[in-house]
């Protein structure tokens, strides 16, 4: 009990503290709101503290007792008073001067002093800065802009709104075709100048809504939401309204400014012409329904659509009164403690805010965590990565963790029950799921093949099919002719060559006879270089038309169509040479997972085309470093395959995460693959729980991204 409560003499109310009537309560019943006009915040009261508060000069609680009891029909309680003393207290609404009173407040600020993490920590999610204060800028100008809130000006967007889906329907692919202009340096550009302006016109719409009903504007700033600003109008006076419909007017104010501002713009979009005029109207009349119908009309956040449910429900602080009914929901359904619901509400409208809460979690989590996706995308990864471990530790470990305190300090009032037993089971199933390191199978991707799988592709220049030399399973030796292609470019090619060479070399032997070509001698020679230079490259080039077998092995895979005369498109595939004398897998392991094997461990192949076809293999090498390049481009995503990859300029593939290379054999002899089998591994390697599994990841994304 605090030093107030505890004896009997009441401390005075701070003397700007001011009361006003507030809207009835959902069981009819009259409310009043406090406003403390120090921090602008209000404190919506029902009749009881009403009563209360308002003969709080009564001196002590005692003869506050008496006159409640003598001049209304309300029973109060000595606890009622004291309750309302604490709350009074915490929030500083009394005007305390005793010395007593002045060492609480300090041990108060030392309490709520902060460290430095600490702070960035919570200001870091949310974050208000006044930029101005605007309530006589507004309450100068207002006359000049009421007209804005007729009926006739209403009906006037409206019209003008369905003149522009008019319009932009008449003329859809072209406005389909502005969209797509927008993807660009300058399109991102203009994006973003016009959601700054829209959503100045946005804050002014509540701004001005709010000042039409009499209520201050204090400030205007810019909020820091998970540090992305958005712009922000400190419109809590509309608390003192009592009106219902009013307090919805400010609300949605900013909302339906921009789409107003929307519906211009389509219009005018339908008669401009092209260019930049044209592009400004379709970033506004799109831009809208991106930021304002999709972000601040969500109820999820504490943007406009919170607000708007909460004044449409009559339900002030509506996340905190869901998320204490949903604890309470899930605190009975899972323990059966018998408590009270904290308020006394409708069944339907309980279980409504209970569904809210569980909504609004997952929203948040999703949304923090997806800014969070996009920080680690766009800028400093281990900034996007301190961020998520930041917000899962912040909204999903810690409250967890909080609740199962709250448990634990109550085990003695859970009643035993089977649900409660069936609670239990699922809490330690979900720690043993999560703890014990039951799992020892390692999957990772892999490619069966020859130990030595070679392709034959055409040169990187067309050419005709002459001849084909070999059949499907054919034994060759190294440089065995395979097929002859020839190029009638290339002989072409030659023959000039040769011929400028017979010219060349005539004119340098007749310069000794010659004044004119002895006096062209050492152009006539730099020429001749570099006929025999090309002579020279075109006979590289025609020695290639002979495709000869690579490699010692048995041909295989010869493409489909190949028929002799037929003209080859440059590096297209041909055929294949194996190795007949051996069979490997080569599969890619996440980090994560690079302990929990070694070599000589046991795996399993299962082609990816038939699970039926399997075989046993053993670990024969791991690699030491991760895989830089992809060379076999069989498991990359753009083929296909299961290995985010990146293609750079030199058309390397790249893999988006750090995975080894592991080569394993085949415990027993098995038939040489024509052609390479994808499929999947499964290592018997080291059990591991899935905490630690995380851990490990985590730990890991960690270091490769902060270079350590």
């Amino acid at each position: 009990m605090s030093a107030a409560a505890a004896t009997d003499v009441l401390v005075p109310l701070r003397e700007e503290i001011a009361i006003f009537p507030g809207p009835a309560a959902l069981d009819g019943s009259p409310t009043w709101t406090l406003h403390d006009p120090t921090r602008n915040r209000f404190y919506r009261l029902g009749w009881r503290e009403f009563e209360i508060i308002s003969r709080w000069d009564s001196g002590s609680a005692q003869k506050l007792l008496q006159r409640v009891k003598s001049e209304t029909p309300l029973e109060i309680e000595r606890d009622e008073v004291d309750e309302l003393s604490k709350f009074l207290l915490a929030f500083d609404l009394m005007r305390v001067t005793s010395q007593q009173a002045t060492k609480n407040l300090v041990a108060k600020a030392e309490r709520l002093r902060q460290s430095f993490g600490h702070w960035l920590l919570h200001n870091y999610l949310f974050m208000r800065i006044p930029l101005v204060r605007p309530d006589a800028f507004l309450g100068s100008t207002y006359r000049y802009i009421g007209w804005i809130f007729t009926r006739g000006f209403a009906i006037a967007i409206v019209a003008v709104g369905l003149i522009g889906l008019y319009l932009v329907a008449r003329q859809w692919d072209a406005f389909l075709g502005t969209l797509i202009d927008m993807f660009s340096v300058q399109g991102l550009v203009g994006f973003v100048i016009t959601l700054a302006a829209l959503k100045a016109v946005h804050e002014l719409g509540h701004a001005y809504t709010a000042k039409r009903y009499g209520c201050r504007v204090p400030s205007m700033g810019v909020a820091l939401l998970v540090l992305v600003p958005v712009l922000y109008t400190d419109a809590n006076e509309a608390w003192k309204l009592t009106g219902r419909r009013q307090r919805l007017a400010i609300g949605v104010a900013g909302v339906v400014t921009e789409l107003g501002c929307a519906a211009i713009a389509a219009c005018a979009w339908g008669f401009l012409p092209n260019g930049p005029a044209r592009s400004v109207a379709f970033l506004v009349a799109t831009s809208t329904w991106l930021t304002t119908v999709l972000i601040n009309l969500s109820p999820f956040m504490r943007f406009d659509g919170y607000y708007v449910l909460s004044d449409w429900l009559e339900m002030p602080n509506l996340h905190t009164r869901a998320f204490a009914l949903a604890q309470w929901w899930l605190r009975e359904k899972l323990l059966g403690l018998g408590d009270a619901p904290p308020e006394d509400l409708p069944p339907g409208r309980r279980r409504f805010l209970i569904a809210f809460a569980f909504l609004t979690w997952a929203y948040r989590f999703s949304l923090f965590l997806a800014i969070a996706v996009i920080v680690y995308a766009f800028t400093i990864k281990i900034l996007g990565v301190l961020m998520a471990m930041v917000e899962i530790g912040y909204f999903v470990v810690w409250p967890v963790v909080w609740e199962m305190r709250n448990w634990w300090r109550r085990r003695s009032d859970v009643r035993w029950s089977p649900r409660t037993a069936l609670t239990l089971t699922g809490v330690v199933a979900v720690l043993a799921l999560l703890l014990v390191p039951w799992r020892s199978a390692v999957e990772a991707p892999a490619v069966l093949k020859s130990q030595q799988h070679v392709g034959v592709f055409v040169p990187d220049f067309g050419a005709r099919l002459a001849a084909i030399n070999v059949r499907n399973h054919d034994a060759v030796q190294k440089d065995a002719p395979l097929l002859q292609l020839v190029s009638p470019d290339i002989e072409h090619r030659l023959t000039q060559a040769r011929n400028t060479i017979e010219i060349l070399e005539w004119q340098m032997g007749a310069k000794g006879v010659d004044a004119e070509l002895l006096a062209r001698s050492l152009v006539t020679e730099r020429e001749y270089g570099a006929a025999l230079a090309e002579y020279r490259a075109l006979l590289t080039q025609k020695a290639r038309l002979d495709v000869t077998a690579p490699i010692v092995g048995r041909v295989v895979d010869i493409a489909d169509g190949l028929v002799p005369g037929s003209w080859l498109p440059a590096k297209s595939r041909l055929l294949s040479v194996v190795d007949p004398t051996g069979v490997i897998v080569e599969a890619y392991v996440g980090e994560t997972d690079l302990e929990r094997i070694a070599v000589g461990d046991t795996a399993k192949f299962f082609a990816e085309a038939d699970s039926r076809f399997e075989i046993v293999l053993r670990v024969q090498e791991i690699a030491r470093a991760s895989t830089r390049v992809l060379t076999d481009p069989t498991l990359a995503s753009i083929h296909g395959g299961p290995l985010a990859v990146r293609a750079t300029k030199q058309n390397a593939l790249v893999p988006d995460n750090t995975v080894y290379r592991v080569v394993l054999v085949p415990v027993e002899a098995t038939l040489t693959p024509e052609r390479t089998i994808r499929g999947t591994i499964m290592l018997q390697g080291r059990a591991v729980s899935l905490a630690a599994r995380a851990w490990r990841a985590l730990l890991a994304v960690v270091i490769r991204e902060s270079g350590a």
